[in-house]
């Protein structure tokens, strides 16, 4: 009985040797090919979670995204609210937390953002700074005890500053609110992006500011959500957050596609003509399911942030949108509805630095929309990084 014991225990010993050195070659194969053809993992891992290097052995670690959805069920089990730099809100949604900026940090961003303002408006431009959501709402924060966040404190401030220098100012937390909506049905649960659903609903907030202040006319169409096909993929996308926790910690969103009913006739940079879908809607993540990926949304949405011209438009607005990946869900309708769009990246200093006057005179826009998400707020606040005004 003894002997037959110590065989099986040496057997037990062979054998999870053999899978741990099994598991480091491929580990250790798939690091080089990490690093030889630079082949990028898409899940959420980046080197706040560690060093370069201990992340990158994360990245390919074989099968680490078996072991992320086994630690996340395991912590979900014991009620646990935080892995790997996420909390999860008592409602279940996945918060990455973010820091308190100074007051000199938010008044230097807002000073710049009042001297764009101001030359567009001598310019007879109208400019709009437009606030998205952020996934703890400021009515309902649902923060775990102990937790702290600043993410809505931060935008708060900066719309006060804002305000104070005559800025016009949307703050679509308020809009929800105020229109008895739950921010959190706009925001997807294991994502920090708002929904397509929310795009949707941001755009008609746009369209009443636009028209309001162009005195344009605008296909009644675009802004009725009768007028399109609304597709539902279910348990379809693991975002950015959910990468980081698995699939049992706060489990899977949903992914709604929106698509015109109405013939669209739009125009890209390339003078390639289609329709809106046919430009801006890549299908292709919709055909299969890969939890592994974090890019439903971006990949969905991805050509939607570019330059555009609507050849069937009822007016001629040129509309020049300062966003982050918020505005892949927004510019779709923005581009049906008026008669030219063209996009800047906030979050590349590069690109809004080369938001000078001389880039403006060339560009002419109507409207100029600065729709940010409060993960633009930086140390250096690169997002309002305006040049020469």
């Amino acid at each position: 009985m003894k002997k037959n014991r110590k065989l099986n225990s040496i057997l037990f010993i062979i054998v999870f040797v053999l899978l741990t050195l099994g598991m480091g070659i491929k580990s250790f194969f798939n690091l080089m090919t990490f690093y030889i053809e630079d082949k990028l993992d898409y899940n959420e891992w980046t080197s706040d979670l560690g060093n370069k290097f201990e992340t990158d052995i994360a990245t390919a670690f074989f099968e680490k995204f078996q072991f992320v959805n086994l630690n996340g069920a395991i912590r979900n089990l014991l009620g646990q609210h935080e892995m790997n730099g996420v909390v999860k809100l008592n409602n279940g949604y996945l918060l990455t937390t973010n820091p308190k900026y100074s007051s000199e940090q938010l008044l230097n961003a807002a000073n710049n953002v009042a001297a764009f303002s101001d030359y567009l408006e001598s310019r007879g431009t109208s400019v709009v700074y437009a606030v998205t959501p952020y996934t703890s709402s400021p009515y309902d924060p649902q923060l775990p005890a102990g937790v702290q966040d600043y993410g809505n404190d931060n935008i708060d401030r900066m719309i006060v500053l804002l305000d104070y220098a005559g800025v016009d100012t949307i703050d679509f937390r308020t809009e929800m609110y105020e229109d008895g909506i739950n921010q959190y049905d706009m925001m997807y649960k294991t994502d920090h992006h708002w929904t397509t659903m929310a795009g949707f609903y941001a755009y008609k907030i746009l369209e009443d500011y636009i028209t309001e202040q162009t005195k344009c006319n605008v296909d009644e169409r675009v802004s009725n959500i009768d007028n399109y096909t609304v597709t539902t993929y279910k348990n379809w996308h693991l975002g950015s957050r959910g990468q980081r926790t698995g699939r049992y910690f706060a489990g899977i969103d949903d992914f709604q596609l929106i698509i015109p009913k109405f013939k669209t006739l739009i125009q890209n940079d390339a003078g390639i003509i289609g329709s809106m879908q046919d430009l801006v809607i890549n299908m292709a993540p919709l055909k299969n399911r890969e939890y592994t990926s974090r890019y439903t949304y971006d990949n969905v949405l991805g050509k939607a942030l570019g330059h555009y011209v609507n050849l069937d438009c009822k007016n001629d607005i040129k509309i020049l949108l300062i966003t982050d990946s918020f505005g892949k869900s927004v510019a779709p309708y923005l581009m049906m509805g008026f008669g030219e769009i063209d996009y800047i990246y906030d979050a590349d200093i590069s690109a809004v630095s080369a938001v000078t006057p001389e880039y403006i005179e060339s560009c002419d826009p109507d409207v100029v929309i600065l729709m940010y998400y409060a993960g633009c707020f930086s140390d250096n606040m690169a997002a309002y990084s305006f040049c020469g005004y």
